[in-house]
């Protein structure tokens, strides 16, 4: 009997290809790897600022409709982050204006783990898209406000109209 595999519907930018894009505010960043990373590891950026700020760029070959995923370290020294796609940040409410707060990230957990974070569906124009990574604090039980990125996928989305059932 032959081993069955799932079908793979993401395309991956793994952090080695991401690293060489990397600009960031003063402070270390560097591949890690081990844990339960994807690839060669994770973008691994320890600030030196008040302001810390990482983005890395990806490329999209043609225009798909696609759910863009981004995976995260979880640890107990990383930081509360707002993230932008191309300059927009990924869940501000259309209505922001009206009051609502911007949904920021806090990376900090107990235990060390790796999650992914979905932050939409896109139909993206082919070329050069950023990620950027603004830090606006960090739990009062972190140790620091590092960020660790595995990882940028774009994960197949389907545009099926189904009937409504009656």
């Amino acid at each position: 009997m032959s081993k069955r595999t799932l079908p793979n519907i993401d395309l991956v930018i793994e952090g080695k290809d991401l690293k060489p894009t990397v600009r960031s505010s003063p402070g270390i960043v560097e591949l890690q790897n081990g844990y339960d990373w994807t690839g060669e590891g994770q973008i691994f950026f320890m600030p030196a600022s008040d302001e810390p700020m990482l983005e890395v760029d990806f490329e999209v070959k043609k225009e798909e409709y696609r759910g863009l995923m981004l995976r995260c370290t979880y640890a107990d020294d990383y930081g509360i982050y707002r993230i932008f796609l191309d300059g927009k940040n990924v869940r501000q409410p259309d209505d922001y204006m009206a009051g609502q707060k911007l949904h920021d990230f806090d990376f900090y957990a107990k235990d060390l783990m790796v999650k992914d974070i979905y932050l939409g569906s896109f139909n993206l124009a082919p070329g050069k898209h950023t990620v950027r990574f603004v830090c606006v604090g960090r739990n009062p039980m972190s140790g620091g406000n590092y960020l660790g990125l595995d990882s940028v996928r774009l994960r197949e989305r389907w545009l099926k109209k189904r009937k409504m059932l009656q």
